[in-house]
């Protein structure tokens, strides 16, 4: 079947589990395959998993987006604390808990159709691994649980949430770092939000090379990787990345010398990642007055020019050395 009854629906037998499972899909963002991508939605409290005077943790209220299969999605929600139980801590090392929720349907084999809370023990070892939950279940967070623990508030127990972010379809995802950003491929178009960094950035398919780029907030910084007498002066260089476009910014210094009028010097790089997709040169200007031509080549060598001799401190601004993002 291809077309799905509508919701509402009038139809005698109602509105089968599967047909409202693939229309909720539509309404979340989705991974690059179609399938919808799991995780919280973003109004929720914050840690949503803490520990409490017990084996056990407590979960905060929150909205979610599960998937218990590929074809399809569930809506759940979390109206109030609740109290998910785990087992003794392990008598010797330590263990590594997993706490999760997961939707259940009869139809799916299941017992019945409640949504459950469930917490996964690992294997205790000195170095423990987490271990696999059921299929289906979104996790929400993970607690290191040595053997002195009598609470999951004892000393040496580590809660750390771990869930997933979702949106609504077109909205932002909130990613926490690189790994998620790196671990997540959605489908073109998609726009993302990086916690750590505060970067707004958007995932584009149809891009020279396909992957996530800068569209707002903070940009990416970095430092050019200097060469032979070269140096960052007090006003250091920097690489700019933001919406679309590099940049060079500061003030390469160098050790006393001897420069000749027409004569080209190489003073550093940049990745080649990041490098115009052809040599580019920029009018700059030397010590305040002196002119200089800086070129910044397809492998990121930086080289400079000056049109007047001198010995003595080199003092070159790099403003205005700016080129488009070869990768879009």
């Amino acid at each position: 079947m291809t077309l799905t009854r509508s919701l509402p629906t009038q139809h005698a037998s109602g509105l089968p589990l599967i047909d409202e499972r693939r229309i909720t899909v539509g309404l979340f963002a989705k991974n690059t395959d179609g399938t919808v991508r799991t995780g919280v939605l973003p109004a929720h409290t914050n840690p949503l998993v803490t520990g409490r005077a017990s084996m056990g943790y407590d979960v905060a209220a929150f909205n979610a987006v599960t998937a218990r299969t590929s074809a399809g999605a569930e809506e759940i929600a979390n109206d109030a604390s609740v109290t998910v139980t785990t087992t003794a801590a392990p008598g010797a090392n330590s263990r590594i808990d997993v706490v999760w929720v997961r939707s259940q349907f009869v139809v799916l084999g299941d017992a019945n159709n409640d949504v459950v809370f469930g917490v996964t023990q690992g294997t205790a070892a000195v170095s423990p691994t987490k271990p696999a939950i059921p299929a289906g279940a979104l996790e929400l967070a993970t607690a290191n649980i040595p053997s002195t623990a009598t609470t999951t508030l004892s000393s040496g127990v580590v809660i750390t949430q771990t869930h997933q972010y979702t949106a609504s379809a077109g909205g932002t995802v909130w990613l926490r770092n690189a790994t998620e950003q790196t671990a997540f491929t959605p489908a073109g178009g998609t726009v993302a939000w990086r916690l750590d960094t505060q970067q707004r950035i958007q995932y584009m398919s149809g891009a020279t090379v396909p992957g996530w780029f800068h569209i707002g907030g903070k940009p990416t910084i970095s430092a050019p990787t200097f060469t032979s007498i070269y140096s960052a002066s007090s006003l250091a260089p920097r690489v700019v990345e933001q919406a679309g476009r590099i940049s060079l910014e500061g003030v390469v210094a160098s050790t006393n010398a001897n420069f000749v009028s027409g004569t080209t010097y190489t003073i550093g790089s940049i990745p080649a990642t990041i490098a115009p997709v052809q040599t580019r040169v920029f009018a700059c200007t030397s010590n305040g007055t002196a002119l200089a031509t800086v070129a910044v080549s397809d492998t990121g060598a930086i080289t400079m020019v000056l049109n007047s001799a001198f010995t003595g401190l080199l003092s070159l601004s790099l403003a205005g050395c700016s080129w488009p993002d070869k990768n879009l």
